[in-house]
């Protein structure tokens, strides 16, 4: 068990008493409703409460996502090069002139 409160852990901790605890109860319907959403506000303090300062997940994911809009520039780039080389104009090789047949030919010998 960790000297520091984990607010995370302790509001998932709290839930899970409170859906273990859940039954149904015929003549007082209202207590199961009131617990019902006591485990639900419970979760959702969880899905809010900051992450233990020693887990990395919250970091990693971090990373993750600007490594992904790096890699997204990147790729843009990328396409945008191969564009900007695409559309270059290529230097056409000449065909050797071929005899033009309207012209008569010299006899050179």
């Amino acid at each position: 068990m960790s000297v520091y409160p984990n607010p995370f852990r302790q509001a998932l901790d709290r839930a899970a008493a409170l859906v273990r605890s859940l039954r149904p109860n015929w003549r007082d319907a209202e207590t199961f409703y009131a617990h019902r959403s006591e485990a639900l506000a419970c979760l959702r303090a969880a899905a809010t409460a900051d992450r233990c300062d020693r887990c990395e997940a919250h970091a990693l994911r971090e990373r993750v996502r600007r490594l992904e809009v790096l890699l997204r520039h990147a790729g843009a780039e990328v396409a945008r090069h191969r564009r900007l080389l695409a559309s270059a104009v290529r230097p056409r090789r000449r065909r050797p002139a071929a005899p033009d047949p309207r012209q008569a030919a010299l006899p050179l010998a």
